[in-house]
């Protein structure tokens, strides 16, 4: 398997103690992950316009305050890679935009036309029947932050 190494800027979309992720399945394998809306980090961009780059270009939202939190190295499986990800995490709240303060869950559409369905996921609890979160260590890395 061939591997890649990428960065990209994740936004956790915060509602009381969910936040909001975007159902996401490998068209080579049919995995399906949960994973927060954002994307890759272009050449000559910061974490932080990519996060809002992406969230203006998938869910049409302009994001007004965010909090950077850090970042997460990981790897996982994507499209027959295996990704060497270093993913920024940027905290927003959904009350900016009334839509989804009202737990509505938008379509998320990429630049190549895929589309994705977007959920309310806890902050707090591991649901075991739910698809794994990517990154794989997201709910460890905040709960001490947004508990």
């Amino acid at each position: 398997m061939q591997s890649r190494n990428r960065q990209a800027a994740l936004c956790i979309l915060r509602r009381n103690h969910t936040f909001l992720v975007a159902e996401i399945r490998d068209p080579h394998t049919g995995r399906v992950y949960h994973r927060p809306p954002g994307g890759g980090i272009e050449k000559n961009e910061i974490p932080e316009e990519a996060v809002r780059r992406e969230l203006q270009e998938e869910l049409g939202i302009t994001l007004s305050t965010i909090q950077a939190l850090g970042s997460i190295d990981h790897i996982w499986f994507w499209k027959g890679y295996e990704v060497h990800e270093r993913a920024w995490l940027f905290l927003a709240d959904s009350s900016e935009h009334p839509h989804l303060e009202n737990g509505e869950t938008p379509e998320i559409l990429e630049a190549d036309g895929d589309r994705f369905t977007t959920h309310w996921r806890s902050i707090r609890e591991i649901d075991d029947s739910l698809p794994p979160i990517c990154p794989s260590t997201l709910l460890q890395f905040l709960r001490p932050l947004l508990a």
